[in-house]
């Protein structure tokens, strides 16, 4: 072969590579307060009869990280929440659609279930005025508006980047409240995704982890994060001021914090959230980031008809639509977002199955673009377990779920 074909050989070689191999990667964040006046009710808790909060302990916020590889936008929101409604997720979605550049990104949207966060959004008679206070249409839209400004502003400050994913344990923090099955211990992994510069300064960190940020009981009358806000602050102190920090919940419904101060619940908030943190700065430390990104998503919309719960509460609708995704990272490391509040009893068979295909892990994302209750095992349902009291897509709910989960998996399976 003479040098000139040899030579045209080579670049058609070369011009042939897929783009993502060599593209670089592109990362904005963006932030905007959520907090709502002193006045407005919480979410969470029906003890507190709807009554107003009286003030802020620490803001509420909406955290934006856009990802960019040069062939797919994605955008991870954290909000500071006990559950954006599907219906809050879509018109969010609908509004940053709109914006050049933006009208093909997915969006997720995950709510930190904080049970001293903003109320008055849940527009469904008598079990939204119970667990959110009475519906106003007009802290909804606030709520709205503040996350698309957050993405907005985070896919005005774009810079190159590297990222890695990585993953630990956080021992000692959390334990599991259920009274069927007995002498479970739920995982304890947590999953990170480092964000740096070219030059390694980091840019975000986003952690997910499976917990009720329940430490702050019924009597506070506070706006909080819970231990969620302590663990940013902490990441912050650790990793540069400039971070931002970003929590993603997990498989957490049946998984609450380890009091360590009775006394003083904001103290124990402190303790969860920088024990968290130092976990997540752990990995970030033996986690490699790197300038190209392979995404794979997929999104399954689907609908159920809401079902009696064991107690026979049921939500107010006919149809109730919804919708859960997979997200899959360089091939191997694999997302799943659940519209609500999964069991932890299904976090292990999840990872396994991902495992057996070939994932190097399957991370939850719960309650994402959606909060609609409690998923469970038909065998917890039966039980009439305290999760079942809101747990609105009948016994089998759960075992259909996870046919969805195998399915989305096996999808984009690497082996």
């Amino acid at each position: 072969m003479n040098s000139f074909l040899f030579q045209l050989l080579l670049c058609f070689m070369i011009l042939t590579l897929p783009i993502e191999a060599n593209a670089q990667i592109s990362v904005g964040v963006g932030q905007a307060e959520l907090t709502p006046p002193p006045g407005t009710p919480s979410a969470g808790y029906s003890e507190r009869k709807g009554e107003g909060m009286e003030g802020v302990h620490d803001p509420l916020l909406a955290l934006a990280l856009l990802i960019d590889n040069g062939l797919k936008k994605i955008v991870l929101c954290s909000v500071d929440h006990l559950g954006f409604t599907y219906g809050m997720y879509q018109a969010i979605a609908d509004q940053v659609h709109l914006h050049p550049g933006l009208e093909a990104c997915e969006i997720y949207i995950g709510s930190s279930h904080t049970h001293s966060g903003g109320g008055a959004y849940l527009d469904l008679p008598l079990i939204g005025e119970s667990l959110a206070g009475p519906y106003d249409a007009q802290l909804t839209k606030f709520a709205i508006q503040k996350t698309v400004e957050a993405i907005i502003q985070a896919s005005q400050k774009s810079v190159l980047a590297k990222i890695g994913i990585g993953y630990g344990q956080a021992d000692a923090i959390s334990r599991y409240r259920g009274l069927w099955p007995v002498d479970i211990d739920p995982l304890a992994d947590v999953t990170i995704l480092k964000i740096t510069d070219l030059n390694d300064t980091p840019i975000a960190v986003l952690f997910n982890y499976p917990l009720h940020p329940t430490l702050l009981k019924s009597q506070n009358r506070l706006f909080s994060a819970d231990f969620v806000g302590y663990a940013r602050e902490h990441l912050k102190n650790t990793l540069g001021e400039g971070v931002q920090a970003m929590y993603f919940n997990g498989a957490q419904g049946d998984i609450i914090p380890v009091v360590s101060n009775e006394e003083d619940r904001y103290a124990s908030c402190q303790d969860v959230g920088e024990k968290l943190a130092n976990t997540v700065a752990k990995i970030w430390a033996t986690t490699e980031a790197i300038s190209t990104l392979e995404i794979d998503f997929q999104k399954e919309a689907y609908a159920f008809t809401p079902q009696p719960t064991p107690f026979g509460l049921k939500l107010p609708i006919e149809k109730y639509e919804t919708e859960m995704n997979i997200l899959v990272l360089n091939r191997l490391h694999a997302f799943i977002t659940i519209p609500g509040e999964l069991s932890c009893l299904y976090d292990k068979s999840y990872k396994e199955f991902g495992k057996s295909l070939g994932y190097c892990n399957v991370s939850i994302l719960g309650l994402i673009n959606d909060a609609h209750g409690y998923i469970i095992l038909p065998a917890a349902w039966q039980h009439k377990t305290f999760e079942s009291t809101l747990s609105f897509g009948g016994e089998n709910y759960g075992e259909t779920l996870k046919d969805r989960v195998f399915l989305l998996l096996k999808g984009y399976a690497p082996n």
